[in-house]
């Protein structure tokens, strides 16, 4: 089983209903065989998408391409997508292996061609023993296979995948997670997963989408829009941010210079960055921290603020702080840095909080 290749392009893809704009002017170029996720809180465009890239929903502009051939206005059972929900949709009176041949028999593929290509798929879902069953008689995850089996039996040129884990429970879905990315990437097929959680779209995507009010918020890998994030809205959406306000004072080839408003200056590794006023971003793990000494004053980046409260999650300690400005602060510890500083972190503690240049970001409050 090796469906064929194909890229997909969204080219100005424009969504209205009524005065409100689902969908505004949105392009995107996916490469043959990404898995790219498209992220972002509810009511910010995502399912829209996926359902004009699926031809359920028609744009109001703009065009879909898949291989480079225009599908914008091609019935959705023509367009040779495989989709996979949050609810399944399996018949119940159906057997698994006539769930999974389905849309084969809708393709008219002789029965034996049709049933070798329904084992080959229940095979790769580890469900070849389950083919006799009705759906009833599955667990929730067996039944989310038996549907991804479905949705890529047919050799797709691209599978749509909505929320597909969203009624599993924790542990069977990031197992869910990792088996429908293997599956992707063995058969190389070009895949969109829609989804709201974050830590979900980090793990399956080869890059990510952040959308907000219709619009592409920022795109880049996983890692990028996790470490260099472009606004306020992407570093608290990816992750846990800190924020500091200031002022780009100076920015040349070498870094960019911040005053912040606690009085004290920092410095960035970041390059191209506008004068004016931003926030500088910081994540918790990247916070360090020492027991101020009386009297002490902050340097190039670092802060003081005082200790309100510490809290263990296992592998991590949290330290919850409030700087001189009223603004909050928190320290991600990790258990061997913690277990040195917390008999010295008490509620009330004055600390230095600093960060290294190439730690630290400059984004839009925004």
């Amino acid at each position: 089983m090796r469906p064929p290749t194909m890229d997909l392009a969204l080219s100005g893809l424009v969504k209205s209903f009524g005065e409100s704009t689902a969908v505004d002017n949105v392009t995107l170029r996916i490469a043959a065989g990404e898995l790219v996720a498209l992220l972002g809180p509810s009511g910010c465009g995502k399912t829209t998408t996926l359902r004009m890239i699926a031809g359920l929903v028609q744009p109001t502009s703009g065009e879909v391409l898949i291989g480079g051939s225009r599908i914008t206005h091609v019935p959705v059972h023509k367009r040779n997508i495989g989709m996979l929900f949050q609810n399944y949709a399996l018949f119940p009176h159906m057997t698994v292996a006539q769930n999974v041949a389905f849309g084969l028999q809708m393709r008219r593929l002789r029965q034996s061609e049709l049933r070798e290509k329904v084992e080959t798929a229940l095979a790769m879902v580890q469900l070849k023993e389950y083919a006799d069953r009705l759906p009833a008689a599955l667990s929730g995850g067996q039944q989310q296979r038996v549907a991804l089996a479905r949705a890529v039996v047919i050799e797709p040129a691209l599978l749509l995948l909505d929320e597909p884990m969203g009624a599993l429970d924790k542990n069977l879905r990031e197992n869910m997670q990792f088996e429908v990315r293997q599956i992707q990437k063995r058969l190389g097929i070009t895949a969109v997963l829609v989804t709201h959680d974050q830590e979900e779209a980090m793990t399956m995507a080869d890059r990510v989408v952040v959308m907000r009010d219709g619009r592409l918020e920022q795109v880049g890998t996983p890692k990028e829009v996790y470490e260099s994030p472009v606004s306020r809205f992407v570093a608290s959406f990816i992750g846990v941010s800190n924020f500091i306000q200031g002022s780009v004072v100076a920015a040349d080839t070498t870094g960019t210079k911040m005053r912040l408003v606690c009085g004290t200056e920092a410095l960035v590794s970041e390059t191209g960055v506008t004068d004016g006023e931003r926030l500088l971003s910081i994540r918790p793990e990247s916070v360090m921290l020492r027991v101020a000494t009386p009297g002490e004053t902050p340097g190039l980046n670092e802060v003081i603020a005082t200790v309100e409260h510490v809290v263990f999650k296992g592998q991590t300690t949290h330290v919850h702080m409030r700087m001189r400005d009223g603004a909050t602060l928190l320290s991600n510890l990790s258990g061997t840095v913690a277990s040195r500083l917390l008999p010295s972190l008490g509620a009330g503690t004055d600390v230095i909080a600093s960060w290294s240049a190439d730690r630290a970001r400059v984004v839009l409050d925004s």
